[in-house]
């Protein structure tokens, strides 16, 4: 039996084995998507007294009006309000306003490839650089099981422009994607 030394670095980091650097890299990979994540939070959370009468009257999910996000952006400011969704998706109506008081407050209605429009998106990224909203969205017993889109927010009025649409069976998303959108 070896006796460890007090205050000796492990085995593994004297001997400089790989496995260490690995998990070096890791904590950094994992670090820079938990920036990536908060840069995209940088909302104001609105409880019902703070939301605009003009967002309100936008609005018909279901909920109140407890739960929304005000987020600068695409030249306003797009108010974010939880809808009902289940535990594999969080759907938001998402309504544009020139200022942050809601002046000219309109709901933003999202093209598919299938000539329709979602009033509501779920698991909602932002990309403020290039004025982009992504969603995720999962439903297993539908026979399109995982569908991934994008949109451009454009001009004044941050027009939902669909430029990226792929769709798959499996719900995981490893394999059976098809493409129906690819605009740059």
């Amino acid at each position: 039996m070896t006796k460890s030394r007090q205050g000796a670095p492990p085995r593994s980091a004297r001997r400089g084995e790989p496995h260490l650097k690995i998990r070096w890299l890791i904590a950094g990979l994992f670090l820079a998507s938990a920036a990536d994540g908060l840069a995209q939070t940088d909302a104001d959370i609105l409880d019902a007294k703070g939301v605009p009468a003009s967002v309100k009257q936008q609005v018909d999910c279901g909920t109140d009006a407890d739960d929304v996000t005000r987020r600068p952006f695409a030249g306003g400011f797009i108010f974010a309000w939880r809808c009902p969704g289940n535990h594999a998706n969080q759907i938001q109506a998402l309504v544009f306003a020139k200022d942050q008081d809601g002046a000219g407050a309109r709901l933003l209605k999202f093209p598919t490839p299938q000539r329709k429009t979602n009033t509501e998106i779920s698991n909602v990224r932002w990309f403020p650089k290039t004025n982009e909203v992504s969603q995720l969205f999962v439903d297993p017993e539908t026979r399109i099981c995982r569908i991934e889109s994008r949109w451009r927010l454009t001009g004044k009025t941050a027009e939902p422009v669909l430029i990226h649409w792929r769709q798959t069976r499996d719900c995981k998303g490893r394999r059976g994607w098809v493409t129906l959108v690819n605009r740059t």
